[in-house]
């Protein structure tokens, strides 16, 4: 076990510019204030004495790489561009955490900090300020869910997946790393819920299609198909949370027909393709051990061309 204490975030040695430039005075753009994750006071005291052993230097662009256990997906070409664009008149406002890479002498991956590296390469810098840090795999990986987790602009879906990440490495309860992080729990617990929404809807919620309080909204409707519709729907409609708990509350529920001696692993099996596809899907066996039949349902021709397609088939 870790404590949060000990694993110092975005924040980190001087202000720096970038090479042949001097500071311009002026401040950081909406982007690069963005950038900077909200860091307990023990960590951001690290601003100015780094801890030992850390090295602060000007790397080569060209010699980092990502980190390979990167919780965030997906990265805002619009945003990228207006950072690199405030790096090319300001320089490098805050440095990145890096590491050495073990038996290539010279090269760094990163712990904290890709959205800036990113930034610089659009920027066509030569070179970056970098913390190097000498860490392990996993502490590499530690840093980078606190890091990401602690970010305001982390979709959802990605924070989601970064809890339940840090949650399984360090063996956390819920309550535990709500502790750490200074959360509420059961903030944690409705982002963890989102895992559950079925694949196309959490594919909305990365694409901010859909916000946060539309998905968890959504969380109460068990039927996946209906919850990919109402999804949806709210995309291509603009609904407001408002409207979507008012269509969710006035509608009828769906009549449905229990199962009749169907197994409780049979109808794990039947939720679980269910989320992955966004589709109603039954599982029936059949009369003789070992045969039966899988049954998707689908809502329209779009779903069903969707089906064909992540099937890898081609209607002829």
């Amino acid at each position: 076990m870790i404590s949060m204490s000990s694993l110092p975030v975005e924040v980190e040695p001087p202000t720096f510019a970038s090479p042949g430039k001097r500071e311009s005075g002026k401040p950081a753009s909406a982007d690069v204030a963005k950038d900077s994750a909200a860091i307990p006071a023990q960590a951001s005291s690290s601003a100015t004495n780094p801890p030992a052993g850390d090295r602060v230097l000007h790397v080569s662009v060209a010699s980092i790489a990502p980190n390979p256990q990167q919780p965030r997906r997906a990265f805002d070409d619009g945003s990228l561009d207006r950072l690199a664009a405030s790096m090319k008149t300001s320089g490098v406002i805050q440095p990145i955490l890096v590491r050495s890479v073990s038996g290539k002498p010279g090269s760094y991956e990163i712990i904290a900090g890709e959205r800036r590296w990113r930034a610089a390469k659009i920027a066509g810098l030569s070179s970056i300020p970098a913390v190097v840090r000498d860490v392990d795999n996993y502490t590499q990986a530690q840093l980078a869910l606190v890091e990401n987790i602690q970010r305001e602009d982390l979709n959802p879906i990605d924070r989601a997946t970064a809890y339940r990440g840090l949650m399984t490495q360090l063996g956390l309860t819920q309550a535990e790393l709500a502790g750490r992080l200074g959360e509420d729990r059961s903030g944690i617990a409705n982002y963890l819920r989102l895992l559950e929404l079925a694949e196309p809807v959490r594919a909305l919620i990365q694409e901010n299609k859909i916000t946060l309080g539309h998905a968890k909204v959504l969380a109460g409707v068990t039927d996946a198909a209906e919850q990919t519709r109402l999804a949806t729907m709210t995309a291509d409609q603009g609904l407001s949370v408002r409207n979507l708990e008012r269509m969710i509350q006035t509608k009828a529920p769906p009549v449905v027909n229990p199962p009749t001696g169907k197994s409780a692993h049979l109808v794990d099996l039947e939720k679980s393709l269910a989320r992955q596809l966004g589709m109603r899907v039954q599982v029936k066996s059949g009369s003789k051990k070992g045969k039966g039949r899988l049954i998707i349902h689908y809502a329209d021709l779009d779903q069903f061309d969707q089906l064909i397609a992540r099937m890898g088939l081609k209607a002829e």
